[in-house]
C-alpha cells in the first residue's frame, strides 16, 4: 500500500520557487528543502526526481505566474501596456520576494556556472517568449498609428529585453524592488519619444 503524501504538492513546489528565489540552486541544501517546503528527502527522489526536478518544477511555476500576470498584457497593449510593463518592475510590497531580484535573472547568471541544459532550455524559452511580447506590443502600437510604420520593432524589443533584465541585476544588486525606479523613469520618456 502507497504511502500518503505528507505535503500538498502545489504549496510545496511554491514554497521551493520562493526558497530557490532567495536561496539560489546551489545554496539550498537539501535539508533546506525539507525544512522549507515539507518534502521529506524520500519524497524529494521518488516524487521529484531530487532537488534539480524540484527546481526545474519551481522554475515552470514561477514562469507561469509571469506569463499570466507581467507578460500576457503585452499581447494587445501597445505603448500604454510596455509602460506598464517596466513601471511594475520597481513597484513592490514590504519583503517583496522580488527585492531579491528576478527568479530567471538569477537562474541565468548561476546556470553560467552550473551548466544544467534543462534549465538553460527554461531561461532561453522565457526570454525568447518574452521578447516576442514585446515586439507584439510594438506591432499593436503600429497598427493603432502610435508608432510609424517603418519603427524597427526587433531591434526596440531586444533593447527592452536587455534592459528589462538589467534592471533585475540592479535589483538584487540594491536589494530593493524600487532601486531602478529613476532607471524605469528614464525609460519610459524614451518610449513616450517613440510616439507619434
Amino acid at each position: 500500500m502507497a504511502r500518503a503524501k505528507s505535503y500538498d504538492r502545489e504549496i510545496a513546489v511554491e514554497a521551493a520557487m520562493l526558497a530557490f528565489w532567495r536561496k539560489g540552486y546551489g545554496a539550498l541544501g537539501v535539508r533546506e528543502i525539507e525544512s522549507e517546503t515539507s518534502i521529506n528527502r524520500f519524497a524529494l527522489q521518488t516524487d521529484f526526481g531530487g532537488k534539480k526536478g524540484l527546481f526545474l518544477e519551481a522554475l515552470q511555476k514561477y514562469l507561469a505566474i509571469s506569463d499570466e500576470t507581467a507578460l500576457k498584457p503585452l499581447q494587445s497593449g501597445g505603448l500604454t501596456a510596455l509602460i506598464s510593463f517596466f513601471r511594475q518592475l520597481t513597484r513592490g510590497e514590504a519583503d517583496d520576494p522580488r527585492d531579491g531580484g528576478c527568479l530567471m535573472v538569477n537562474t541565468v547568471i548561476e546556470n553560467a556556472n552550473l551548466g544544467i541544459d534543462e534549465v538553460s532550455d527554461l531561461t532561453n524559452n522565457h526570454y525568447n517568449n518574452m521578447q516576442r511580447m514585446f515586439e507584439l506590443a510594438l506591432g499593436w502600437a503600429q497598427e493603432a498609428g502610435e508608432l510609424p510604420q517603418d519603427f524597427d520593432r526587433t531591434s526596440a524589443a531586444k533593447m527592452l529585453l536587455t534592459f528589462a533584465m538589467g534592471v533585475e541585476v540592479y535589483v538584487r544588486m540594491n536589494g530593493s524592488v524600487s532601486a531602478a525606479s529613476s532607471q524605469v523613469e528614464f525609460l519610459v520618456s524614451q518610449i513616450e519619444s517613440w510616439r507619434l
